[in-house]
């Protein structure tokens, strides 16, 4: 049997992977994680065979949490699962590194199970040395943090650091960045801010907000299982929102 790990951060994409893979004889669904700090702790528990994980995730993306897996003991089969992205299929691809594209259906997954399987059998030197490439060699760079963002402000270009910022959100269709030095509107969206900001400091609460952790001074409980906060040098109730409440609240200790 393959003792099989499937992580992903929204759970109806991990309950219809697994339904897929219940029917195959030979997979045993070992466990499942909702996110990279979860998943990484499974992987040293339950040492599975094969994962299935996600490249979006919050905090922790699917490739920081394969990079954490080769620096650890127990280096499984992964199988990433993603959105299509011609970066990363055309990383993928070139180096030889199985993915499945979402939305997961059965006859998407039939397609790549047998190259799966064939490829668990062979020398796992080979697939460690192919999966470093591609995390050293092509994608490292989509997932490093900026020290420096430039933004406008009367024609001038002023320098952002990180630790100025204080939360981003969207106002009128654009992007604003909410710092120690001013307010200032960007061509950045909020996922790509995300995408550049360091993920130790910065945290997505809410699909219209993206704030710094650091600047966390009141958290609210509000109903439904979400919570507002109140960061410092603003006033503003900032909504932590349901689907985001859960990695909040261990992020923040919150029992």
């Amino acid at each position: 049997m393959i003792n099989t790990l499937v992580v992903d951060d929204e759970a109806p994409a991990r309950e219809e992977l697994i339904y897929i893979l219940e029917k195959y004889e030979n997979i045993n669904i070992a466990g499942e994680a909702s996110h990279g700090k979860e998943a990484l702790e499974l992987n040293e528990k339950l040492k599975p065979d094969l994962i299935f994980l996600d490249v979006k995730m919050p905090r922790l993306n699917g490739i920081d949490v394969a990079r954490n897996i080769l620096d650890g003991e127990h280096r499984p089969y992964i199988v990433f699962v993603t959105a299509y992205e011609k970066y990363a299929l055309e990383a993928f691809e070139v180096n030889a590194i199985d993915y499945i594209l979402k939305p997961v259906s059965e006859e998407r997954l039939e397609k790549g199970m047998e190259k799966i399987f064939d490829n668990l059998e062979k020398d796992s030197r080979e697939y460690i040395y192919r999966l470093n490439n591609l995390i050293q060699n092509t994608i490292e760079e989509e997932h490093n943090p900026i020290d420096k963002i430039c933004v406008y402000d009367k024609g001038k270009l002023i320098p952002l650091s990180p630790k100025d910022i204080i939360y981003a959100t969207i106002e009128n269709k654009n992007t604003v960045i909410i710092s120690t030095k001013g307010k200032f509107v960007v061509k950045y969206t909020l996922g790509e801010l995300c995408e550049k900001l360091d993920k130790l400091s910065f945290f997505r609460s809410h699909k219209s907000f993206l704030i710094n952790l650091d600047y966390i001074e009141i958290i609210e409980p509000w109903f439904n299982s979400t919570f507002n906060v109140i960061l410092k040098h603003s006033n503003m109730k900032i909504p932590v929102s349901r689907s985001q409440s859960k990695e909040f609240k261990k992020l923040m200790n919150i029992k």
